[in-house]
C-alpha cells in the first residue's frame, strides 16, 4: 500500500530540521480553518512488560507471546472502528501514533548486536497498510501519508507453534495523512537523544534492545497559509527522566522552525502535572488548545484496556499544541462510545482520540 511517493518521503527524513517555512512567520492574511485529529492506535502489546526475562532461553517464547498479543488485539477489526471515527470527524489532518510494522525471517539468523534485517511482512503486520486499505474502502481521499517517521527498530528470535525459531522485527512508526487540498513538503524525522537500552536475558547475555522515540515534521500549505506540522510520541511516565529529556530534545529541535507550528501527539505526561514535568515544560513554549475551548472539561484520553467493559481514562496525555498565529476554535474527544467494538468485543484503542479545529495564520 506504500508507493514510491511515500518511499521518497521516507528517504527525505534526512532533510534539515531547522528549515521551517520561508515566510519567517511574516504571513498576514485571512487565515485558514482546519480540523486536526491525533490518535494513538495502540499496536496491541507492551514491549517493556512482554520482554522481562532472566535467561537467553526465555527470549524466544517471550517474543512469541508479544506477537500473539498483537494478533489477538485484532488491529484489522479495530482499524474499522478507528476509521469510523475519521468518518464522523472528517479531519483535514490525521496524526497516528504506534502504526507498527512487523516483519519476519525464517530460519532465524539472530546475532546479538546485529542490525535488524527481517524483511518479510508478517500476517496483518503492516498496520499502516491495513489503515490505508480501510480508509480507501470508505472512499476517504487522504491518499498516501505525507509523513512516516520510524524510531524504535528491534529484532529478536521467536518461536512458532511447531517449535521452529524465526526472527521477529518490530518498527515503530508515526504517520500523518492530509486531505489532497493541503500541499506537503520537506518531510523529516529525528530520534530523540534521550532513549534507553535494555539488557535482555541477564546482564551477561550480550542481548540488548534500544527503545527510541522521536518526532516527525512536515511543512504544509493550506488555503494559502504555510505552517509546520509535528507529530510525536514520548516515552511512558514510568521513565520520567528519559521522557523529560525527550521533551527538551523536542523543544530544542523545534526552536529554529519559523512561522506557525502545530504540534500533536501522545506526550505520556498528564496535563494536570501529576506525573512528569513534560507537560509543564512543553506548554511554556507551546499553547494547549484543549483548555482554551474546554476549560471545565478534563478531557481524559488515557488509558483503558481494550477488553474492558467500560471506558475509564484518567489522564489527558494526547495533545494538540500550537505556536505562532494559531487560534483554537473547538475540540472534542473521539472514540467515547463504549459500544463501538470489534466482533470480538475489543475497543478501538487504549486511548481516545482528540479532534481540534484550528484557525491558522490569523
Amino acid at each position: 500500500m506504500i508507493d514510491a511517493r511515500t518511499r521518497l518521503l521516507l528517504v527525505a527524513t534526512a532533510a534539515c530540521l531547522g528549515c521551517g517555512d520561508s515566510t519567517g512567520g511574516s504571513y498576514t492574511g485571512p487565515g485558514t480553518t482546519l480540523k486536526v485529529m491525533t490518535r494513538n492506535v495502540y499496536f496491541g502489546a507492551e514491549v517493556n512488560a512482554s520482554l522481562v526475562v532472566s535467561t537467553p532461553e526465555q527470549i524466544p517464547p517471550a517474543v512469541a507471546g508479544l506477537w500473539a498479543a498483537v494478533q489477538q488485539s485484532d488491529f484489522p477489526g479495530r482499524a474499522k472502528l478507528l476509521v469510523d471515527e475519521v468518518v464522523a470527524e472528517q479531519p483535514d489532518i490525521i496524526a497516528f501514533q504506534e502504526m507498527e510494522l512487523f516483519r519476519m525471517q525464517s530460519p532465524s539468523d539472530f546475532v546479538p548486536g546485529a542490525s535488524p534485517n527481517a524483511e518479510e511482512v508478517a500476517p496483518n503486520g503492516d498496520l499502516l497498510a491495513i489503515m490505508q486499505g480501510e480508509l480507501a474502502a470508505r472512499g476517504l481521499d487522504y491518499g498516501d501519508p505525507v509523513l512516516v517517521d520510524a524510531h524504535t527498530d528491534i529484532e529478536l528470535p521467536s518461536v512458532d507453534a511447531s517449535g521452529a525459531t524465526y526472527d521477529l522485527r518490530m518498527t515503530d512508526r508515526n504517520v500523518v495523512f492530509v486531505r489532497p487540498s493541503i500541499s506537503a513538503s520537506n518531510p523529516r524525522g529525528q530520534d530523540f537523544a534521550n532513549s534507553f537500552t535494555v539488557p535482555l536475558g541477564g546482564l551477561s547475555s550480550g542481548i540488548t534492545i534500544t527503545l527510541a522515540r522521536g518526532f516527525g515534521a512536515v511543512d504544509l500549505l493550506a488555503g494559502g497559509v504555510p505552517f509546520t506540522f509535528v507529530n510525536t510520541h514520548l516515552e511512558v511516565e514510568n521513565f520520567a527522566s528519559i521522557q523529560e529529556g525527550q521533551a527538551q530534545n523536542l523543544l530544542d529541535a523545534l526552536a529554529p522552525v519559523a512561522g506557525q507550528v502545530v504540534l500533536v501527539g501522545d506526550f505520556n505526561s498528564a496535563a494536570d502535572n501529576s506525573t512528569t514535568n513534560t507537560y509543564h515544560s512543553v506548554t511554556q513554549i507551546f499553547s494547549d488548545s484543549w483548555p482554551k475551548v474546554n476549560a471545565s472539561d478534563p478531557g481524559f484520553t488515557c488509558c483503558t484496556d481494550i477488553t474492558a467493559a467500560a471506558l475509564s481514562p484518567t489522564e489527558r496525555i494526547d495533545l494538540v499544541l500550537y505556536r505562532g498565529k494559531v487560534r483554537p476554535e473547538a475540540a472534542n474527544l473521539a472514540g467515547l462510545d463504549a459500544s463501538a467494538r470489534t466482533a470480538g468485543g475489543l475497543l478501538p484503542s487504549d486511548h481516545v482520540g482528540v479532534a481540534t479545529t484550528l484557525t491558522v495564520g490569523q
